[in-house]
């Protein structure tokens, strides 16, 4: 079984003109945030789309860290619905994590993918997360999920160790 690998980037404005629309998760995307966690996830995870909404819906409520609607932020199609998502929170629960903004889910549609909706939604995030005066974002992913990490380094994502007891000056 793979281990994960905590990533972390200092957030920066943009510094380009958005390359896709983004706007901001509401609470009216959960059922369709949940469709789409789900869909996304279909083949590697036993769940249902009930389960994957109900992840969704503990997102809102502040169950993994309070969630930061002004950083969530989707990729809408024509009818404005999510096609790709983002989700973070602020205080994730884990001692072993730094003490910043989380990102919690990123997911696009399988039909939708390849199109640099998850690279523009973070990079959107990492600016609205500078606007609000954080300095650095936090996330973590399968040591074997290759194209993830591809995408993190590619925006100056750093490898994230907890500090240790030589660390720490006495």
């Amino acid at each position: 079984m793979a281990g994960t690998i905590t990533l972390t980037a200092q957030t920066a404005p943009l510094e380009r003109e958005p390359a896709v629309v983004t706007r901001p998760a509401t609470d009216g995307d959960i059922p369709v945030l949940g469709q789409l966690y789900y869909s996304s996830y279909a083949d590697s995870r036993p769940w249902t789309q009930e389960e994957a909404t109900a992840d969704v819906r503990k997102v809102y409520a502040d169950e993994f860290g309070r969630f930061l609607p002004e950083a969530s932020l989707v990729v809408p199609d024509e009818q404005d619905n999510p096609l790709a998502a983002l989700l973070v929170v602020d205080g994730f629960p884990d001692s072993g994590l730094p003490e910043a903004p989380f990102v919690l889910e990123l997911f696009t549609h399988p039909d939708h993918r390849r199109k640099g909706y998850a690279e523009e939604l973070v990079r959107q995030a990492l600016a609205r997360l500078a606007e609000a005066g954080y300095e650095q974002v936090a996330l973590r992913i399968s040591e074997n999920n290759a194209a993830a990490l591809a995408l993190y380094l590619t925006l100056d994502f750093q490898r994230w160790d907890p500090p240790t007891d030589d660390d720490i000056d006495y």
